[in-house]
């Protein structure tokens, strides 16, 4: 069985290896410095911070935010011990069945195996490429921004609009 666990303070155990995951599993210009993540777990209703759990042991991460009219999923990572258990995709139906509605993420253009794998995975799984002329701002004031593209769980004419929402309220957090 799959469950989310918020994690609200910065100080929370749990914290320690989901960190170290988060680092392992996200390049540096995907990922906010570690001082700003802690900020954010803290001090923004919208984000959350999510430890997963799969028959009571520590499985993963997922960072999702709540835009109001559209779930913006950050990042969702599994530790390496816990692989080939499907919890991905059971996080994922989690997902669609406890955040109704529109869903967006961002993946890497499908210019290598791995970002190939991870699109056709959420193909899979109902989502589809939206658009694929995406740049996402940098996290931190020492990367650059990178082109990925959007993918969902369905189309909408107010794109352009929820990725301006993602933009300011995803990466305007103060940067380190």
């Amino acid at each position: 069985m799959i469950r989310l666990n918020r994690i609200t303070q910065a100080d929370d155990l749990r914290l320690t290896p989901l960190i170290a995951l988060y680092e392992e599993a996200f390049p540096a210009e995907e990922r906010r410095e570690i001082g700003q993540l802690k900020q954010l777990i803290e001090n923004n209703e919208s984000m959350f911070l999510n430890a997963i759990e799969c028959d009571g042991e520590p499985a993963g991460l997922f960072i999702y935010w709540d835009m109001g009219d559209f779930y913006y999923l950050e990042h969702l990572a599994v530790f390496n011990h816990m692989r080939n258990k499907e919890i991905g995709r059971r996080v994922l139906d989690w997902i669609a069945t406890n955040l109704p509605g529109l869903r967006l993420l961002e993946v890497e253009p499908d210019d290598n195996e791995m970002a190939l794998r991870r699109i056709n995975y959420y193909k899979r799984n109902g989502y589809e490429v939206i658009t694929s002329d995406y740049i996402q701002p940098s996290y931190s004031k020492d990367e650059d921004a990178c082109a990925l593209w959007i993918m969902g769980n369905e189309k909408t004419e107010h794109i352009t609009q929820y990725i301006d929402i993602i933009k300011q309220r995803v990466y305007h957090a103060p940067r380190q």
